[in-house]
Protein backbone atom coordinates (compact mmCIF):
# COMPACT_ATOMS: atom_id res chain seq x y z
CA UNK A 1 0.00 0.00 0.00
CA UNK A 2 1.43 3.28 -0.78
CA UNK A 3 1.18 5.77 1.82
CA UNK A 4 3.48 9.08 0.37
CA UNK A 5 5.58 9.49 -3.01
CA UNK A 6 8.11 12.71 -2.40
CA UNK A 7 10.23 14.46 -5.33
CA UNK A 8 12.38 16.85 -5.99
CA UNK A 9 14.53 18.17 -8.80
CA UNK A 10 12.84 15.99 -11.38
CA UNK A 11 11.88 17.39 -14.78
CA UNK A 12 9.64 20.58 -14.52
CA UNK A 13 9.69 19.98 -10.58
CA UNK A 14 12.33 21.46 -8.76
CA UNK A 15 11.20 21.38 -5.12
CA UNK A 16 10.41 18.96 -3.00
CA UNK A 17 6.51 17.91 -3.73
CA UNK A 18 4.52 15.37 -1.93
CA UNK A 19 1.80 13.63 -2.80
CA UNK A 20 -0.47 11.80 -0.03
CA UNK A 21 -2.75 8.78 0.01
CA UNK A 22 -3.18 9.10 3.70
CA UNK A 23 -6.18 10.59 5.30
CA UNK A 24 -6.13 13.53 6.90
CA UNK A 25 -8.07 12.26 9.94
CA UNK A 26 -4.90 10.30 11.20
CA UNK A 27 -3.37 11.95 13.37
CA UNK A 28 -0.16 9.59 14.60
CA UNK A 29 2.12 8.08 13.03
CA UNK A 30 -0.03 4.87 12.77
CA UNK A 31 -3.24 3.87 13.13
CA UNK A 32 -4.54 2.82 16.56
CA UNK A 33 -5.97 -0.29 14.95
CA UNK A 34 -3.52 -0.88 12.55
CA UNK A 35 -5.99 -0.55 9.84
CA UNK A 36 -4.08 1.11 6.79
CA UNK A 37 -6.74 0.30 4.35
CA UNK A 38 -9.08 2.84 6.81
CA UNK A 39 -6.70 5.28 7.16
CA UNK A 40 -5.95 6.04 3.51
CA UNK A 41 -7.16 6.96 0.81
CA UNK A 42 -8.17 4.45 -2.03
CA UNK A 43 -7.48 7.09 -4.90
CA UNK A 44 -5.89 10.04 -6.08
CA UNK A 45 -6.77 12.61 -8.78
CA UNK A 46 -4.28 15.34 -9.50
CA UNK A 47 -5.60 18.08 -11.95
CA UNK A 48 -4.07 21.11 -13.66
CA UNK A 49 -3.74 23.17 -16.62
CA UNK A 50 -1.78 21.93 -19.94
CA UNK A 51 1.86 21.35 -19.17
CA UNK A 52 1.82 22.19 -15.54
CA UNK A 53 3.49 18.94 -14.38
CA UNK A 54 -0.05 16.52 -13.91
CA UNK A 55 2.31 13.60 -15.88
CA UNK A 56 5.40 14.56 -14.03
CA UNK A 57 4.61 13.07 -10.95
CA UNK A 58 3.83 10.06 -12.20
CA UNK A 59 6.62 10.29 -14.18
CA UNK A 60 8.92 11.02 -11.19
CA UNK A 61 6.79 7.92 -9.31
CA UNK A 62 7.47 5.73 -12.51
CA UNK A 63 11.46 6.50 -12.04
CA UNK A 64 11.59 5.11 -9.08
CA UNK A 65 9.97 2.33 -9.58
CA UNK A 66 12.32 1.54 -12.60
CA UNK A 67 15.38 2.09 -10.57
CA UNK A 68 15.05 -0.14 -7.99
CA UNK A 69 13.88 -2.88 -10.27
CA UNK A 70 16.45 -2.05 -12.61
CA UNK A 71 19.79 -0.43 -11.09
CA UNK A 72 21.60 -3.32 -10.67
CA UNK A 73 20.54 -5.61 -13.91
CA UNK A 74 19.42 -3.82 -17.14
CA UNK A 75 21.12 -0.84 -16.35
CA UNK A 76 24.46 -2.23 -15.20
CA UNK A 77 26.57 -1.59 -18.07
CA UNK A 78 25.62 2.02 -17.66
CA UNK A 79 28.65 4.59 -17.14
CA UNK A 80 26.05 7.11 -16.12
CA UNK A 81 22.73 6.43 -13.74
CA UNK A 82 19.42 8.83 -15.58
CA UNK A 83 19.32 12.07 -14.56
CA UNK A 84 16.11 14.55 -15.70
CA UNK A 85 16.87 17.52 -13.18
CA UNK A 86 14.89 20.80 -13.71
CA UNK A 87 16.19 22.44 -16.55
CA UNK A 88 15.02 26.31 -16.28
CA UNK A 89 17.90 27.74 -14.03
CA UNK A 90 21.68 27.41 -13.86
CA UNK A 91 21.69 25.40 -10.71
CA UNK A 92 19.13 22.60 -10.86
CA UNK A 93 21.10 20.47 -13.46
CA UNK A 94 24.65 20.44 -10.99
CA UNK A 95 22.27 19.27 -8.15
CA UNK A 96 21.36 16.03 -6.88
CA UNK A 97 17.61 14.46 -7.66
CA UNK A 98 15.48 12.57 -4.78
CA UNK A 99 12.50 10.42 -4.84
CA UNK A 100 11.13 9.03 -1.58
CA UNK A 101 8.02 6.65 -0.85
CA UNK A 102 6.34 5.55 2.18
CA UNK A 103 4.81 1.93 2.05
CA UNK A 104 2.80 -0.68 3.92
CA UNK A 105 4.42 -4.06 3.62
CA UNK A 106 3.36 -6.92 6.24
CA UNK A 107 1.34 -4.18 8.02
CA UNK A 108 4.78 -1.94 8.69
CA UNK A 109 5.49 1.26 7.52
CA UNK A 110 8.08 1.64 5.40
CA UNK A 111 10.05 4.67 4.23
CA UNK A 112 13.02 4.05 1.15
CA UNK A 113 14.09 6.67 -0.69
CA UNK A 114 17.48 7.76 -2.70
CA UNK A 115 19.40 11.07 -3.82
CA UNK A 116 21.16 10.70 -7.54
CA UNK A 117 22.72 12.47 -9.92
CA UNK A 118 24.26 11.22 -13.78
CA UNK A 119 27.43 10.53 -11.38
CA UNK A 120 25.46 7.90 -9.53
CA UNK A 121 23.35 7.42 -6.50
CA UNK A 122 24.56 9.96 -3.45
CA UNK A 123 22.67 9.11 -0.41
CA UNK A 124 19.37 5.93 -0.18
CA UNK A 125 17.79 4.75 3.32
CA UNK A 126 15.50 2.39 4.41
CA UNK A 127 13.27 3.09 7.50
CA UNK A 128 10.49 0.84 9.23
CA UNK A 129 8.21 2.14 11.49
CA UNK A 130 7.26 -1.11 13.53
CA UNK A 131 5.86 0.60 16.81
CA UNK A 132 5.62 3.80 15.24
CA UNK A 133 8.73 5.07 15.80
CA UNK A 134 11.31 5.33 13.34
CA UNK A 135 14.24 2.35 12.87
CA UNK A 136 16.93 2.39 10.87
CA UNK A 137 17.20 -0.44 8.77
CA UNK A 138 20.55 0.94 6.29
CA UNK A 139 21.86 4.34 5.61
CA UNK A 140 24.07 5.41 2.47
CA UNK A 141 26.10 8.25 2.83
CA UNK A 142 28.30 8.26 -1.21
CA UNK A 143 28.43 5.72 -4.18
CA UNK A 144 30.50 3.16 -2.38
CA UNK A 145 29.48 -0.04 -0.10
CA UNK A 146 31.89 1.10 3.12
CA UNK A 147 29.52 4.27 2.73
CA UNK A 148 26.52 2.66 4.27
CA UNK A 149 25.57 2.39 7.73
CA UNK A 150 22.98 -0.81 8.84
CA UNK A 151 21.04 -0.93 11.64
CA UNK A 152 21.19 -3.76 14.12
CA UNK A 153 17.36 -4.85 13.13
CA UNK A 154 18.16 -5.48 9.54
CA UNK A 155 18.79 -9.18 9.06
CA UNK A 156 21.16 -10.70 6.22
CA UNK A 157 24.42 -10.97 4.81
CA UNK A 158 24.49 -7.03 4.46
CA UNK A 159 28.07 -5.86 4.77
CA UNK A 160 29.09 -9.16 2.15
CA UNK A 161 26.32 -7.80 -0.33
CA UNK A 162 27.79 -3.81 -0.01
CA UNK A 163 30.98 -4.97 -1.58
CA UNK A 164 28.87 -6.25 -4.95
CA UNK A 165 27.32 -2.36 -4.72
CA UNK A 166 27.94 -0.22 -7.70
CA UNK A 167 27.81 3.75 -7.77
CA UNK A 168 25.11 3.73 -10.18
CA UNK A 169 23.00 0.88 -8.31
CA UNK A 170 20.48 1.14 -5.74
CA UNK A 171 21.53 -1.32 -2.70
CA UNK A 172 18.15 -2.36 -2.26
CA UNK A 173 18.21 -3.47 -5.96
CA UNK A 174 21.73 -4.94 -5.29
CA UNK A 175 20.49 -6.65 -2.33
CA UNK A 176 17.60 -8.13 -3.87
CA UNK A 177 19.51 -9.43 -7.26
CA UNK A 178 21.73 -11.26 -4.09
CA UNK A 179 18.56 -13.14 -3.07
CA UNK A 180 18.57 -11.18 0.47
CA UNK A 181 15.27 -12.42 2.49
CA UNK A 182 13.87 -9.05 3.67
CA UNK A 183 15.48 -6.78 1.27
CA UNK A 184 13.85 -8.78 -1.34
CA UNK A 185 10.13 -8.31 -0.12
CA UNK A 186 10.93 -4.49 0.03
CA UNK A 187 12.33 -5.01 -3.74
CA UNK A 188 9.58 -6.63 -4.83
CA UNK A 189 6.57 -4.60 -3.74
CA UNK A 190 8.07 -1.82 -5.51
CA UNK A 191 9.29 -2.53 -8.64
CA UNK A 192 6.06 -5.44 -9.12
CA UNK A 193 2.87 -3.54 -7.40
CA UNK A 194 3.47 -0.28 -8.66
CA UNK A 195 1.85 -0.30 -12.07
CA UNK A 196 2.01 2.63 -14.44
CA UNK A 197 -0.40 3.26 -17.84
CA UNK A 198 1.28 5.98 -19.62
CA UNK A 199 -0.51 7.92 -22.38
CA UNK A 200 1.49 6.63 -25.07
CA UNK A 201 0.74 4.41 -27.69
CA UNK A 202 3.81 2.26 -26.93
CA UNK A 203 2.62 1.67 -23.65
CA UNK A 204 -0.82 0.99 -24.52
CA UNK A 205 0.12 -1.65 -27.19
CA UNK A 206 1.83 -3.14 -24.20
CA UNK A 207 -0.80 -3.25 -22.25
CA UNK A 208 -2.72 -4.94 -24.60
CA UNK A 209 0.21 -7.35 -24.86
CA UNK A 210 -0.39 -8.37 -21.15
CA UNK A 211 -4.14 -8.33 -21.52
CA UNK A 212 -3.64 -10.97 -24.30
CA UNK A 213 -1.70 -13.03 -21.68
CA UNK A 214 -3.72 -12.80 -18.83
CA UNK A 215 -6.55 -13.78 -20.85
CA UNK A 216 -5.49 -17.30 -20.74
CA UNK A 217 -7.07 -17.72 -17.24
CA UNK A 218 -10.84 -18.26 -17.48
CA UNK A 219 -12.14 -15.93 -14.90
CA UNK A 220 -10.43 -13.15 -16.61
CA UNK A 221 -11.57 -13.80 -19.84
CA UNK A 222 -14.98 -13.79 -18.04
CA UNK A 223 -14.33 -10.71 -16.03
CA UNK A 224 -13.41 -8.97 -19.41
CA UNK A 225 -16.32 -9.44 -21.13
CA UNK A 226 -18.16 -8.54 -18.05
CA UNK A 227 -16.34 -4.82 -18.46
CA UNK A 228 -16.97 -4.04 -21.84
CA UNK A 229 -20.79 -5.51 -21.72
CA UNK A 230 -20.63 -2.90 -18.90
CA UNK A 231 -19.40 -0.23 -21.51
CA UNK A 232 -22.01 -0.74 -23.62
CA UNK A 233 -20.15 -1.57 -26.63
CA UNK A 234 -22.35 -3.93 -28.63
CA UNK A 235 -19.76 -6.54 -27.68
CA UNK A 236 -21.10 -10.01 -26.38
CA UNK A 237 -17.91 -12.02 -26.53
CA UNK A 238 -14.68 -12.16 -26.54
CA UNK A 239 -12.36 -14.77 -28.06
CA UNK A 240 -8.28 -15.21 -27.36
CA UNK A 241 -7.94 -17.22 -30.04
CA UNK A 242 -3.82 -19.10 -30.28
CA UNK A 243 -2.08 -19.44 -33.88
CA UNK A 244 0.33 -21.45 -34.52
CA UNK A 245 3.50 -21.00 -36.45
CA UNK A 246 5.61 -23.08 -38.49
CA UNK A 247 9.23 -23.04 -38.33
CA UNK A 248 9.57 -20.97 -41.80
CA UNK A 249 7.82 -18.05 -39.94
CA UNK A 250 9.02 -18.45 -36.33
CA UNK A 251 12.73 -18.36 -38.25
CA UNK A 252 11.79 -15.16 -39.85
CA UNK A 253 10.74 -13.50 -36.78
CA UNK A 254 13.81 -14.20 -35.24
CA UNK A 255 15.63 -12.70 -37.56
CA UNK A 256 13.77 -9.48 -37.98
CA UNK A 257 14.29 -9.23 -33.89
CA UNK A 258 17.79 -9.91 -34.49
CA UNK A 259 18.20 -6.97 -36.69
CA UNK A 260 16.17 -4.77 -34.85
CA UNK A 261 17.86 -5.82 -31.26
CA UNK A 262 21.32 -2.90 -30.63
CA UNK A 263 21.31 -4.47 -26.95
CA UNK A 264 20.56 -1.46 -25.62
CA UNK A 265 16.91 -2.31 -23.80
CA UNK A 266 18.87 -5.59 -22.04
CA UNK A 267 18.63 -8.82 -23.40
CA UNK A 268 15.23 -10.21 -25.78
CA UNK A 269 13.14 -13.40 -24.52
CA UNK A 270 12.05 -13.87 -28.23
CA UNK A 271 10.37 -17.38 -27.05
CA UNK A 272 8.51 -15.65 -25.04
CA UNK A 273 7.71 -12.48 -27.85
CA UNK A 274 6.87 -15.18 -30.70
CA UNK A 275 4.61 -16.76 -27.79
CA UNK A 276 3.35 -13.08 -27.78
CA UNK A 277 2.66 -12.59 -31.52
CA UNK A 278 0.38 -15.86 -32.01
CA UNK A 279 -2.51 -14.64 -29.59
CA UNK A 280 -5.08 -12.72 -30.88
CA UNK A 281 -8.22 -11.11 -29.08
CA UNK A 282 -11.02 -11.41 -31.08
CA UNK A 283 -14.61 -9.82 -30.63
CA UNK A 284 -18.10 -10.80 -31.35
CA UNK A 285 -20.95 -8.19 -31.83
CA UNK A 286 -24.38 -8.72 -31.90
CA UNK A 287 -26.34 -8.05 -35.32
CA UNK A 288 -28.92 -5.91 -36.03
CA UNK A 289 -32.21 -7.59 -35.64
CA UNK A 290 -31.14 -10.68 -37.37
CA UNK A 291 -30.20 -12.59 -34.36
CA UNK A 292 -26.33 -13.39 -35.55
CA UNK A 293 -23.14 -12.49 -34.28
CA UNK A 294 -20.27 -10.95 -35.74
CA UNK A 295 -17.00 -11.40 -35.35
CA UNK A 296 -14.18 -8.46 -35.77
CA UNK A 297 -10.49 -8.72 -34.63
CA UNK A 298 -8.60 -6.23 -32.25
CA UNK A 299 -7.52 -3.38 -34.68
CA UNK A 300 -11.08 -3.40 -36.07
CA UNK A 301 -12.08 -2.16 -32.80
CA UNK A 302 -12.75 1.93 -32.46
CA UNK A 303 -9.81 3.27 -29.72
CA UNK A 304 -12.72 3.52 -27.17
CA UNK A 305 -13.10 -0.06 -26.65
CA UNK A 306 -9.36 -0.65 -27.04
CA UNK A 307 -8.83 2.10 -24.26
CA UNK A 308 -11.32 1.00 -22.12
CA UNK A 309 -9.87 -2.64 -22.39
CA UNK A 310 -6.49 -2.03 -21.83
CA UNK A 311 -7.34 -0.28 -18.73
CA UNK A 312 -10.32 -2.08 -16.99
CA UNK A 313 -8.43 -5.55 -17.12
CA UNK A 314 -5.29 -4.39 -15.83
CA UNK A 315 -7.46 -2.30 -12.93
CA UNK A 316 -8.43 -5.85 -12.33
CA UNK A 317 -5.73 -7.22 -11.56
CA UNK A 318 -4.64 -4.45 -9.25
CA UNK A 319 -7.82 -5.33 -7.35
CA UNK A 320 -6.86 -8.61 -6.84
CA UNK A 321 -3.32 -7.67 -5.89
CA UNK A 322 -3.28 -4.96 -4.09
CA UNK A 323 -1.45 -2.89 -6.32
CA UNK A 324 -1.50 0.88 -7.32
CA UNK A 325 -2.42 2.02 -10.41
CA UNK A 326 -1.22 5.05 -11.52
CA UNK A 327 -2.87 6.24 -15.12
CA UNK A 328 -2.11 9.33 -17.01
CA UNK A 329 -4.72 11.18 -18.86
CA UNK A 330 -7.86 8.68 -17.44
CA UNK A 331 -9.90 10.65 -19.57
CA UNK A 332 -8.74 10.20 -22.72
CA UNK A 333 -10.23 8.20 -25.37
CA UNK A 334 -13.10 7.17 -22.22
CA UNK A 335 -16.09 8.72 -21.77
CA UNK A 336 -16.81 10.30 -18.43
CA UNK A 337 -19.22 7.89 -17.46
CA UNK A 338 -16.16 4.69 -18.05
CA UNK A 339 -13.31 7.05 -16.62
CA UNK A 340 -16.08 7.38 -13.33
CA UNK A 341 -16.85 3.79 -13.24
CA UNK A 342 -13.06 3.02 -13.30
CA UNK A 343 -12.55 5.27 -9.92
CA UNK A 344 -15.76 3.34 -8.55
CA UNK A 345 -14.06 0.06 -8.61
CA UNK A 346 -11.26 1.03 -6.76
CA UNK A 347 -13.51 3.31 -4.20
CA UNK A 348 -16.13 0.00 -3.62
CA UNK A 349 -14.58 -1.91 -0.74
CA UNK A 350 -16.58 -5.26 -1.91
CA UNK A 351 -14.72 -4.78 -5.13
CA UNK A 352 -11.31 -3.54 -3.39
CA UNK A 353 -11.35 -5.19 -0.30
CA UNK A 354 -6.76 -5.41 -0.33
CA UNK A 355 -7.01 -1.76 -0.21
CA UNK A 356 -5.63 -1.44 -3.98
CA UNK A 357 -5.15 2.21 -4.73
CA UNK A 358 -5.59 4.29 -8.17
CA UNK A 359 -3.83 7.50 -9.30
CA UNK A 360 -4.73 9.49 -12.24
CA UNK A 361 -4.33 12.61 -13.95
CA UNK A 362 -7.38 14.09 -15.61
CA UNK A 363 -8.86 17.22 -17.45
CA UNK A 364 -12.19 15.57 -16.84
CA UNK A 365 -14.09 18.49 -14.39
CA UNK A 366 -17.14 16.47 -14.21
CA UNK A 367 -15.15 13.61 -12.41
CA UNK A 368 -14.83 16.05 -9.33
CA UNK A 369 -18.63 16.52 -8.92
CA UNK A 370 -19.93 14.70 -6.62
CA UNK A 371 -21.62 11.90 -8.57
CA UNK A 372 -22.64 8.83 -6.91
CA UNK A 373 -20.41 6.96 -8.90
CA UNK A 374 -17.18 9.06 -8.17
CA UNK A 375 -17.68 11.52 -4.95
CA UNK A 376 -13.96 12.46 -4.58
CA UNK A 377 -13.35 14.01 -1.19
CA UNK A 378 -10.68 16.25 -0.10
CA UNK A 379 -8.45 13.96 0.53
CA UNK A 380 -8.37 12.46 -2.93
CA UNK A 381 -8.27 15.86 -5.42
CA UNK A 382 -4.44 17.03 -6.07
CA UNK A 383 -3.41 19.83 -8.10
CA UNK A 384 -0.66 21.08 -10.26
CA UNK A 385 0.24 24.28 -10.94
CA UNK A 386 3.59 26.20 -12.45
CA UNK A 387 5.29 29.76 -11.07
CA UNK A 388 6.59 31.99 -13.56
CA UNK A 389 9.58 30.48 -12.63
CA UNK A 390 8.24 27.45 -14.80
CA UNK A 391 8.90 25.27 -11.25
CA UNK A 392 5.21 22.93 -10.70
CA UNK A 393 3.69 23.21 -7.69
CA UNK A 394 1.73 20.31 -6.11
CA UNK A 395 -1.07 20.88 -3.49
CA UNK A 396 -4.45 19.32 -2.29
CA UNK A 397 -7.42 20.29 -2.17
CA UNK A 398 -7.63 19.42 1.96
CA UNK A 399 -5.18 22.52 1.65
CA UNK A 400 -8.48 24.79 0.99
CA UNK A 401 -11.45 25.03 3.77
CA UNK A 402 -13.93 22.95 1.79
CA UNK A 403 -17.36 21.59 3.17
CA UNK A 404 -18.64 18.37 2.39
CA UNK A 405 -21.60 20.45 -0.07
CA UNK A 406 -18.94 22.07 -2.06
CA UNK A 407 -19.39 21.58 -5.76
CA UNK A 408 -16.08 20.65 -5.81
CA UNK A 409 -16.38 20.98 -10.31
CA UNK A 410 -17.79 24.49 -10.50
CA UNK A 411 -15.42 26.04 -7.79
CA UNK A 412 -12.43 24.55 -9.77
CA UNK A 413 -13.79 26.05 -12.55
CA UNK A 414 -14.05 29.60 -11.42
CA UNK A 415 -10.73 29.64 -10.24
CA UNK A 416 -10.98 28.84 -6.54
CA UNK A 417 -8.54 26.56 -5.81
CA UNK A 418 -6.14 27.87 -9.00
CA UNK A 419 -4.43 25.29 -10.92
CA UNK A 420 -6.51 26.28 -14.54
CA UNK A 421 -5.31 28.04 -17.53
CA UNK A 422 -5.38 31.64 -17.58
CA UNK A 423 -6.59 32.28 -21.18
CA UNK A 424 -6.99 35.64 -22.36
CA UNK A 425 -9.39 36.32 -25.11
CA UNK A 426 -7.63 39.22 -26.63
CA UNK A 427 -4.12 37.06 -26.36
CA UNK A 428 -6.13 34.82 -28.59
CA UNK A 429 -7.15 37.52 -31.05
CA UNK A 430 -4.21 39.05 -31.51
CA UNK A 431 -2.37 35.95 -32.08
CA UNK A 432 -4.49 34.87 -34.59
CA UNK A 433 -4.92 38.30 -36.50
CA UNK A 434 -1.40 38.72 -36.45
CA UNK A 435 0.32 39.52 -40.14
CA UNK A 436 3.13 38.27 -39.08
CA UNK A 437 6.59 39.84 -37.98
Amino acid sequence: MLLRFRVANHQSIRELVELSLVSTRLTGAKPADDDWVSATTRVAGIYGANASGKSTVLDALHFLVLAVGKSATAWGDREYFPHYPFALDDESGERSSLYETDIVLNDVRLTYGFESSSRGIHKEWLYSYPTGRKRVLFERHGPDGSDIDFGRTLPGENVRISRLLRPTALYLSTAANSNHEFLSGVHRWISRHIQYAQYTETNRKARIRWVRNILENDKVLAQAVGLLRFADLGITRMVLDVEEFDEKVVSMIKRVMDTIDDGSQGPIDKGQIIEDLKKRIRFEHSGSGSGRTFSLPLESESSGTIAWLALAVPALACLRNGDVFAVDELDASLHPRLAAALIGMFKDPELNPLGAQLLFTSHETALLGQTPEVGLSKDEVWFTEKGTDGATDLFALAEFPVRPTDNFERRYLHGRYGAIPMVSQEELRAAVLQDGP
